[in-house]
């Protein structure tokens, strides 16, 4: 693999004050040698007039790919931000592309995804996989979703007192079933994001076209990255890490030490790395939907760029390798990267 190119030297401030710091990325490296980069020019402070890279990170979240894809994301440690980072994924997908996205909240417990939502449906995924054989149409599908305002449809998770014993039943959650489940999404939405619980993130694995991966800004971060990566390798997974993107959530000027750390462990071992600043009203034990209007314009752009670098992997056919059987209809509905 190629060193990474050397960094560009920071530019002078600007005439509105602002001071100009370059990023130059690699991304997007095919079998075929092909690749692109781009030169990201951010701007610190306020009244600046060059370009941050948001329009670039919005064409390439916007870019045409056969097929339907799905993006499973895991958290390296509880806590992570697993969670918010699939639902903030999925809203930046609804916001910039034409097509369905669908989150599917395959978790438990008091912080699921379900939770961040406006949820209008008492639909879940078990019950879906209960009924899967009498959804007819996208009308049938819609009964089981809840529509946010950003156009993400989402299936709710199990939050009653029964729901990890009926993730155990294999009679329910058969591989059989999620299978079949995840071939009807194929049918009404280009994108899916799952958030799976721990106990079924291995089930989920074998679907997924793109693996998304959280390591929180902390100083447990390294070791979590390490940890996750021999897991996923144990367990037969080492491609999927090989081409996945790395997330360093909840990133300051305070945590910058555990997040090099965090990153030097991960470099050379994904496709791609991507920084997500801290956002106070993106914590745990905020109130409200969690929508993207409530986060400042650097966390926005965060979770645009990762919307980018996930499509810019969508170059390779669908599903390659799943045990589904899913081609999609899809009506309306490394080279490493830091994106800071």
């Amino acid at each position: 693999m190629q060193e990474p190119p050397a960094p560009v030297p920071v530019a002078p401030p600007t005439e509105g004050g602002g001071k100009v710091r370059r990023v130059e990325s690699v991304v997007g490296r095919d079998g075929s040698g092909g690749g692109w980069r781009r030169l990201a020019q951010v701007v610190i402070g306020s009244g600046g007039s060059r370009t941050d890279g948001s329009e670039i990170d919005e064409a390439r979240a916007r870019a045409v790919f056969n097929g339907s894809r799905r993006v499973v994301v895991l958290g390296c440690t509880g806590g992570a931000g697993q969670t918010t980072t699939a639902l903030m994924l999925g809203h930046a997908f609804a916001m910039h592309r034409d097509d369905g996205v669908l989150a599917l909240d395959a978790n438990t417990g008091d912080n699921t995804l379900t939770g961040k939502i406006q949820a209008d449906s008492p639909e879940t995924l078990s019950s879906l996989l209960a009924g899967l054989d009498d959804v007819g149409g996208y009308l049938g599908m819609r009964a089981y979703t809840t529509r946010t305002p950003s156009g993400l449809e989402a299936v709710g998770a199990d939050t009653d007192a029964g729901a990890e014993q009926r993730m155990a039943d294999r009679t329910l959650f058969s591989d059989q079933r999620i299978g079949q489940a995840m071939d009807m999404f194929d049918h009404y939405y280009r994108l899916v994001v799952v958030d799976p619980a721990a106990a079924l993130a291995a089930r989920f694995l074998p679907y997924a076209d793109q693996l998304v991966l959280v390591v929180p800004a902390s100083e447990d971060g390294p070791d979590a990255v390490a940890m996750t990566y021999e897991w996923l390798d144990g367990h037969g997974c080492a491609e999927l890490r090989r081409r996945a993107i790395m997330v360093v959530n909840g990133v300051s000027r305070r945590s910058m030490a555990a997040v090099e750390q965090a990153e030097a462990v991960a470099r050379g071992r994904c496709r791609a790395i991507v920084r997500v600043p801290w956002e106070d009203d993106l914590a745990p034990g905020g109130s409200g939907p969690m929508e993207p209007e409530r986060m400042r314009a650097a966390g926005r752009r965060a979770y645009l760029a990762l919307a980018g670098v996930v499509v810019a992997g969508f170059a390779v056919p669908p599903h390659t390798g799943n045990p589904g059987t899913g081609t999609g209809n899809q009506g309306k509905r490394s080279e490493e990267e830091v994106a800071q």
